[in-house]
């Protein structure tokens, strides 16, 4: 019951986000840049997944951005229609980079309702909870720590080690 107790206290977030997908033929102010706050803005992260490949080299045409709206934000246009969230972040995008809204493509809305997890201050007691198995049951994930992949992994090698142990 602790342990279920403490799995049902974990917080997820809330985000809204969108896939934007651009036409642009040349370098662009942003190609170099891999995340971008955007404090303000209906979001509040401008993500360029491709900077890794823009290494200075030829620059092949198009793109891929994200916006990541979470918390109050997300919240704010949860209701709102795909193609209201659409023009929002487009005017906040064009405020941004003004030569970007003529370069979007088509944008990918999605809302997703549980992202990221997160503690209230000073609570972790139900981390500390799941850190322990109980019997041969071993929790892992990403609320195992700070909200990441790499904790989500660490999470899962500690415990198979600890199911290893118990066999």
């Amino acid at each position: 019951e602790q342990h279920r107790a403490a799995l049902n206290s974990i917080a997820y977030g809330t985000y809204v986000l969108a896939g934007v997908f651009t036409d642009e033929t040349g370098p662009q102010p942003w190609d170099e840049l891999y995340a971008i706050a955007t404090p303000g803005l209906s979001f509040q992260v401008l993500y360029n997944h491709a900077a890794a490949l823009r290494d200075g080299g030829e620059r092949r045409p198009g793109g891929a951005l994200v916006c990541y709206a979470g918390g109050d934000r997300a919240r704010e246009l949860w209701d709102r229609s795909d193609d209201e969230i659409r023009e929002i972040y487009r005017r906040d995008l064009t405020s941004l980079y003004p030569r970007l809204g003529a370069s979007i493509e088509h944008m990918v809305i999605r809302r997703v309702e549980k992202v990221v997890p997160f503690w209230a201050p000073g609570d972790r007691t139900a981390m500390r909870r799941l850190r322990k198995p109980t019997g041969p049951v071993s929790f892992a994930g990403d609320y195992m720590g700070m909200p990441s992949m790499t904790d989500a992994a660490q999470a899962g090698v500690t415990a198979a080690e600890q199911a290893l142990a118990g066999l």
